[in-house]
């Protein structure tokens, strides 16, 4: 067998190793390769942390700004034995929401350094507006409670962010009756969209002269249809003791059913 043959048969074994190396290679990338996502448990692709940041719908801690609590949590009594808790919070992220925040409210007595009862719940953060807490009514027979604190449940701040368009919810009259007996607050409410929302949650503060609120309530709509004046009405069992100055109303356009309760 002459040189140029032996040649050329090396030639064409190392072309077909060399074709063989790259086939496995090429093989193997697609097999065991898996692109950067935001949910690896990996700081990979565009991340700014571990799945989150970047392209990733979750935000870094470092990339939110904390809640704001506006004002001690309130605890009015309504009836005998009945109290409610009321708490107003404000999120400043602009483009951030919180789906399912988890937290515990404590009730404090006058004569017990220790909670009189507990409460635990979970909501959801709208991004860049403020929204209300609000528990009750619940009993109290034995111990009365006059000072709450509340608290985020830390782990479950969650932020994400959110492009959707905030919901436009104007507040047209406040008629307020029987004041001195069952007291009864009728809202004309009126969704200023272009589409239906669903879900809407009204909060109404009613507050004294000094700006201290002394009642509450909370009612919901199953939808608003864009330009409709619908009726949103709350009512009290007894009569206020207090003259009403103000009326707040918090409304909020929840995500779905569940957090109606």
């Amino acid at each position: 067998m002459n040189r140029w043959s032996t040649k050329r048969k090396r030639i064409i074994l190392t072309i077909i190793f060399a074709v063989l190396i790259v086939f496995i290679a090429v093989s193997a990338y697609l097999i065991f390769h898996r692109a950067p996502t935001c949910f690896d448990g990996k700081q990979n692709g565009d991340e700014t942390d571990v799945d989150c940041g970047g392209s990733c719908q979750l935000l870094c801690s470092v990339e939110s700004l904390p809640l704001i609590q506006k004002g001690d949590p309130q605890v009015l009594n309504v009836a005998n034995n009945v109290y409610e808790v009321v708490a107003l919070f404000e999120n400043p992220n602009v483009n951030a929401e919180i789906y399912r925040a988890g937290y515990t409210i404590k009730l404090y007595s006058a004569l017990s350094p220790a909670p009189v009862k507990i409460i635990e719940g979970e909501t959801f953060i709208p991004k860049n507006t403020t929204f209300a807490i609000f528990e009750g009514p619940f009993m109290m027979e034995e111990e009365i409670p006059v000072k709450a604190i509340f608290s985020w449940q830390e782990e479950d701040l969650t932020w994400q962010k959110s492009n959707t368009a905030l919901p436009k919810i104007s507040i047209r009259s406040k008629d307020l009756t029987k004041a001195e007996s069952a007291p009864r607050l009728e809202l004309r409410v009126s969704n200023d969209a272009l589409e239906t929302i669903y879900n809407v949650e009204f909060i109404v503060l009613l507050s004294d002269s000094e700006g201290n609120i002394f009642a509450a309530s909370r009612t919901f709509l199953d939808s608003l249809s864009p330009s409709d004046l619908t009726p949103a009405v709350f009512t009290w069992p007894t009569a206020f003791q207090k003259q009403v100055s103000l009326i707040d109303v918090v409304p909020r356009v929840l995500p779905d059913r569940s957090f109606i309760r």
